[in-house]
């Protein structure tokens, strides 16, 4: 098993393609945060000025509509048909302005993540401006930021060291590197069983001590180490560059993430013995799972940009991918030998 592990660990060095498709996922990591910054201004070119953001303020508040809105509102309903109709990026809504006490204020973003990260940071600017005029007009010295809080007036603490833009890293770049390294994994596993089937060494190797489950095992570790290895490089580079809370939980999340398409890879490749069907059902599931992953905060890119980020997520939401990925390998492994007993 070694002597197998060995030899395709020398193929895969000598694979261009794959090495090439490895260089270009830590070249990615290592630049996050410029390609990040390039990214969104490709996406919106006035991002940098924000000029182009528009913030309504709606209700009874007079203090908070001078404070830098760009459309004001005497009701909710008003903002909100502008809100839904794209007139304005967000809205911002204060039904009773009481400049002597507590403020309670609901902002409405856009669902798009890229649009939301713009947008906030006009909001949270105007909320700035507007916490320094009450300050002012209760003689209140200024304050040199934001104080947040939860529902339950529990202090929150929010990193102000790094532009709230780069936070596009955890909603979208880390899950996307999370996934590739996945469908690196899961093409390996297919190169290297359609390999052996393809040049009939299937048959010596199955003649030897080595069982047919030892055979497929083999070959999903070689992808797994090989995408485990892969995911520790990007994640200490993502941390070194912009910060990533939990990594060692991303860590296993990505390598759990790896197993799934590693087992699925495995068993394509068992059950149609050839490297271009394999490769083309493999790519319909990869889709499959990717267009499903960005679909819900519990599915994959969810539950990694919250670990990543650090925001709450459930034990249930973490271990059920572990979980998922172990069932798949047990069922490669079942079906090589179901194979081997019927050749």
């Amino acid at each position: 098993m070694k002597a197998i592990i060995g030899k395709d660990l020398r193929m895969i060095a000598r694979e261009r393609t794959i090495m090439s498709a490895i260089s270009i996922l830590i070249f990615i990591a290592s630049f996050s945060s410029i390609i990040t910054f390039g990214l969104l201004v490709l996406y919106k070119p006035d991002f940098i000025a924000l000029s182009g953001v528009k913030i309504g303020v709606a209700g009874d508040c007079p203090v908070l509509k001078m404070s830098g809105a760009d459309e004001r509102y005497g009701t909710l309903e008003e903002g909100l048909n502008d809100f839904y109709s794209g007139k304005i990026d967000a809205l911002i809504y204060l039904p009773k302005e009481n400049i002597s006490s507590v403020n309670f204020v609901t902002v409405y973003l856009p669902k798009d993540e890229i649009s939301g990260i713009i947008a906030s940071s006009k909001v949270k600017e105007i909320l700035r401006e507007y916490q320094e005029r009450l300050r002012r007009m209760n003689s209140i010295p200024p304050s040199h930021g934001f104080d947040f809080y939860d529902e339950n007036f529990r202090r929150v603490e929010v990193r102000e060291g790094s532009s709230i833009t780069f936070r596009f890293i955890y909603a979208v770049l880390i899950p996307l590197l999370l996934i590739t390294t996945a469908i690196i994994a899961g093409g390996l596993a297919i190169d290297l069983i359609s390999e052996e089937y393809e040049t009939k060494t299937y048959e010596v190797i199955l003649s030897t001590p080595l069982s047919s489950s030892e055979f497929i095992s083999s070959k999903i570790f070689v992808s797994l180490l090989i995408s485990s290895i892969l995911s520790a490089v990007w994640i200490a580079l993502i941390y070194l560059n912009v910060g990533v809370h939990n990594p060692v939980m991303l860590f296993i999340m990505s390598v759990s993430i790896s197993m799934i398409f590693s087992s699925a890879g495995a068993i394509s490749s068992l059950i149609l013995k050839d490297r271009e069907r394999s490769q083309l059902v493999f790519s319909v599931i990869a889709v499959s799972i990717v267009t499903a992953s960005f679909s819900g905060k519990s599915m994959i890119a969810g539950v990694a940009a919250r670990i990543s980020a650090g925001s709450p997520f459930t034990t249930l939401e973490f271990l059920t991918y572990p979980f998922i990925g172990a069932l798949l390998l047990l069922l490669s492994v079942f079906l090589s030998k179901k194979w081997e007993m019927m050749e």
